[in-house]
């Protein structure tokens, strides 16, 4: 029920490979910014920015915490790509022990 309730949240932005052990791609980006506020430049900035990321969890899950890889970004330099994924790592070993895959796909850039 997990991957379904990702899969509903996110739609297009997620792809399913597994459903047990979870593992999935996850299109993430920016959250939205009113295009009509003064922060063209921010707006702007960020509709170049994105990535893919794998998240995939052993067959132990969720006694093991999932493992998180960047697929693929734009418009990340090295730094912001290593904070990314060091972050979600993170908070799997901080969630390990109970369904985390939702709390997971709350990344973003």
């Amino acid at each position: 029920m997990e991957v379904e309730a990702v899969l509903a949240v996110y739609g297009d932005d997620c792809a399913i490979l597994d459903y047990f052990p979870p593992h999935l791609h996850l299109h993430i980006k920016p959250r939205t910014v009113d295009i009509s506020s003064q922060q063209d430049f921010i707006v702007f900035f960020s509709l170049f920015v994105e990535a893919v990321i794998g998240i995939k969890a052993s067959p132990e899950y969720p006694s093991e915490p999932l493992h998180i890889d960047l697929i693929e970004s734009k418009g990340l330099d090295g730094e912001r790509q290593k904070q990314l994924i060091t972050s979600g790592q993170h908070n799997a070993c901080e969630l390990s022990s109970c369904l985390m895959l939702v709390a997971l796909c709350e990344l973003r850039i």
